[in-house]
């Protein structure tokens, strides 16, 4: 309701941009809401099909908790209607996807939470989700490398799914010596990143 308030105002302020504000306002707002209202479509279109597809029998919606099914819906709806990544909205399909097989009911608390850190995550940090997820063992952070990525936005991003709970590091080692000190530190994907790695990620 308050995005929807901005955006009423903002549209308001360039149509009184003079000469030029309503042709803008309509260019802008107008495609804005069709990019939105496609991604939807598309988005349901996309679900549609990959259920049929399954072939898999859903619970009934009765099973869910009417108050907690539609919050998910709506800040699920926002979602998909803002995300610019295609990667994001697949990943949107899954969360729906269990949401659907698994009813919301009681459970909404982690639910919501598994909405707002996919929502916040940059595909790096979904890289390191799956990446982790893989591993049987703690790995060592300065081990984990990608081309063309500085070590520091690997570390920055573990940082990152560290503040949410989705990995767990320990202490390795803390090396002294003439060019600096340094603190070695390994890092495994947590009980509760395993959770949201299956609900949200794992296809």
């Amino acid at each position: 309701m308050k995005e929807e308030k901005n955006s009423m105002v903002l549209e308001a302020l360039v149509q009184a941009i003079p000469y030029v504000g309503g042709s803008l306002a309509t260019i802008y707002f107008g495609r804005k809401q069709e990019k939105r209202f496609q991604r939807l479509e598309r988005f349901y279109q996309e679900l549609k099909d990959e259920i049929e597809i399954i072939g898999e029998q859903l619970p009934a919606i009765s099973l869910h908790n009417p108050d907690e099914l539609t919050a998910i819906l709506e800040e699920l709806h926002e979602k998909v209607e803002t995300e610019h990544l295609e990667i994001k909205r697949k990943y949107y399909k899954e969360y729906f996807k269990n949401t659907l097989k698994q009813p919301v009911n009681g459970n909404f608390e982690e639910r919501k939470l598994f909405l707002d850190i996919l929502a916040d995550l940059s595909p790096l940090q979904i890289e390191l989700v799956i990446f982790l997820s893989k591993q049987s063992q703690p790995i060592s952070i300065k081990n984990i490398r990608k081309p063309g990525i500085e070590q520091s936005l690997i570390i920055g991003s573990i940082n990152r799914l560290k503040s949410y709970g989705i990995v767990e590091t320990m202490l390795d080692s803390i090396v002294f010596g003439s060019v600096g000190n340094a603190i070695n530190e390994n890092v495994k994907i947590s009980n509760f990143g395993l959770r949201f790695h299956l609900f949200c990620i794992d296809d």
